[in-house]
């Protein structure tokens, strides 16, 4: 979902794996990998070092994006990292709500909040698909400041603007639903009918959508 030749921003970079190799693939014009800790900065330099990319890669001790200036980077990723702190991120750089900017964010927790978040702060998801990777399934989706290409509905916070289409995004509605249902489960015993009855209509909501988009 990175544009190519574009200046990239990888958040939280950890060994700047992704910095390198969308470097190596000559797919990024340059990169910023940044990190709140020293530690994993000094691993990502000893690796762009290891890969020759110093002419293209750099790395910057930063919280979020407090650090990144918006003349540096075109595509912004976020990855592996909690909703709740992406969306401090988001809220702290202004500068991302310019229309050339592209945000890419694969959220590991708290991702209905994240996408309600997104939307009400006019973010559109221009894309979004599912991977899975060791039996876990994963989210990513590329945004823009947008308000007026925004299209939510009740399934919208759980599976975002996924289809049906691929087995990997079929996986992730699968565990969107187990979710869904455990959590109404859960609401049940608690004497909380209502809102367990809702979330029960979104997972075979979703359940729908699977089956006609497959």
């Amino acid at each position: 979902m990175v544009r190519p030749n574009m200046a990239l921003a990888d958040i939280g970079t950890d060994h700047a794996y992704l910095p390198i190799w969308l470097a190596k693939q000559g797919l990024v014009s340059r990169a910023i990998a940044a990190d709140i800790r020293p530690g994993p900065l000094q691993s990502a330099q000893q690796n762009i070092r290891r890969y020759r990319v110093e002419e293209l890669v750099s790395t910057r001790l930063s919280n979020g994006l407090e650090e990144i200036f918006s003349v540096e980077a075109d595509d912004i990723v976020i990855a592996g990292m909690g909703g709740e702190m992406m969306i401090q991120i988001i809220e702290n750089a202004l500068w991302l709500r310019q229309k050339e900017k592209r945000l890419i964010l694969q959220p590991m927790t708290s991702i209905p909040e994240l996408r309600e978040y997104l939307a009400k702060r006019g973010f559109a998801v221009l894309r979004e698909q599912a991977v899975v990777e060791d039996g876990h399934a994963y989210s990513v989706m590329q945004l823009q400041y947008a308000p007026e290409k925004i299209i939510m509905d009740s399934l919208y916070p759980y599976i975002g603007k996924l289809d049906a289409a691929t087995e990997d995004n079929r996986e992730y509605m699968r565990k969107v639903i187990t979710q869904l249902e455990k959590k109404a489960g859960g609401l049940s015993i608690s004497g909380k009918l209502e809102e367990a009855a809702a979330l029960k209509n979104t997972a075979e909501k979703i359940r729908i959508k699977m089956e006609k988009e497959r």
